[in-house]
């Protein structure tokens, strides 16, 4: 009788010290030199490697959103000498048709058009010390997709592209902002 408590009891204390592993990021002790409170961070101009101009726009942006939400820097504009700069660099933006449409007898003018796309970006981002200019942080190769139906009705046509890139923009701009915190380098 006594064995049969022994092993749920053993069972039961072996959890309790173990933790789930869960730590809030906002509670960590800073460890990395960037995690300061209130130093000045600039997000320059994102270099554009692909084709499609513009298309770096909304990352510069979500990158700036994520860091005056989740960081504990001030973002500041290019008159101001800040603390930390991160530069971005897009290298890849491509669209990928993965369905077709074949043609059917309710749309055989939409014959050959794409049923189902994915987006695909591949971006590099660098956090750089903006006294000296050395890299702290380097993530080259960030790739991030998303795919999405393309509506074949043409009379209620919607992009749904432009939505899918500031998707993509913010969850590239959450994983780096993301890695900050957690102190990775």
């Amino acid at each position: 009788m006594t064995r049969n408590l022994f092993i749920p009891a053993m069972t039961l204390a072996l959890l309790s010290f173990a933790g789930c592993g869960y730590h809030r990021l906002d509670n960590r002790p800073r460890k990395a030199a960037w995690m300061v409170k209130g130093e000045t961070v600039r997000v320059t101009s994102f270099t554009n490697q692909t084709a499609n101009l513009g298309v770096e726009e909304p990352f510069r942006k979500a990158l700036e959103n994520r860091i005056v939400a989740a960081s504990p820097w001030k973002l500041v504009g290019p008159g101001v000498t800040p603390r930390w700069v991160i530069q971005g660099t897009l290298e890849r933006y491509n669209i990928v048709a993965l369905g077709l449409n074949l043609g059917s007898t309710t749309a055989k003018g939409a014959a050959g058009s794409a049923t189902r796309v994915e987006v695909s970006v591949v971006g590099s981002l660098k956090l750089l010390d903006g006294q000296t200019g050395a890299v702290m942080i380097s993530r080259p190769s960030l790739t991030f997709s998303k795919q999405y139906r393309v509506d074949q009705n043409y009379a209620s046509f919607d992009n749904r592209e432009l939505a899918v890139l500031d998707s993509l923009a913010d969850d590239f701009a959450e994983s780096f902002v993301t890695q900050l915190l957690e102190g990775s380098d």
